[in-house]
């Protein structure tokens, strides 16, 4: 699995330095990670680079690349289980004691669409919001241009088919 980590991610991470790679690879393994704050807590958004599908997940305490690991697939299981989509955990999920390829962004495409989800967020995250879960489920019942005006629920039901 490859992560494509900004900046402030990897600085969290404690990564050194993010190596450009520009390999393709299939519409399951390519992700992309941010670092956001609201109400002065950290977040971390994690969305994949075909269907823009993305989990919101707590930042406080992933200080190294294998707890982001942990919390990725502990989030990533849960949203997929409650959105049905339990047949591509196998896929989407990294197996344990695996941890992601890291390497810079290179797609302005899928983080323009990932300020836009975090704006969207922001909206439900202040005071009393929901889990983190619902935030992630709504974002993923909304329409982004990038993927040709779907749903990225609907994209990654689709990749589950083929």
């Amino acid at each position: 699995m490859i992560l494509r980590a900004t900046n402030k991610l990897a600085k969290k991470l404690n990564i050194k330095s993010l190596n450009k790679n520009d390999n393709k690879c299939s519409a399951f393994e390519e992700w992309y990670g941010n670092l956001f704050t609201v109400e002065r807590k950290q977040y971390i958004i994690f969305t994949n680079a075909y269907s823009l599908f993305s989990v919101i997940m707590p930042g406080k305490g992933i200080n190294s690349l294998e707890k982001f690991s942990d919390i990725t697939n502990s989030c990533l299981s849960e949203l997929l289980k409650d959105v049905n989509c339990d047949n591509l955990i196998s896929r989407l999920v990294i197996k344990p004691n695996e941890i992601f390829d890291v390497y810079a962004t290179n797609n302005r495409s899928v983080l323009s669409t990932m300020n836009e989800i975090v704006l969207y967020a922001r909206m439900d995250m202040f005071g009393d919001h929901p889990p983190l879960l619902e935030i992630s489920k709504m974002m993923n019942n909304l329409i982004y241009g990038p993927i040709d005006y779907e749903r990225p629920l609907n994209v990654i039901k689709q990749m589950a088919l083929s």
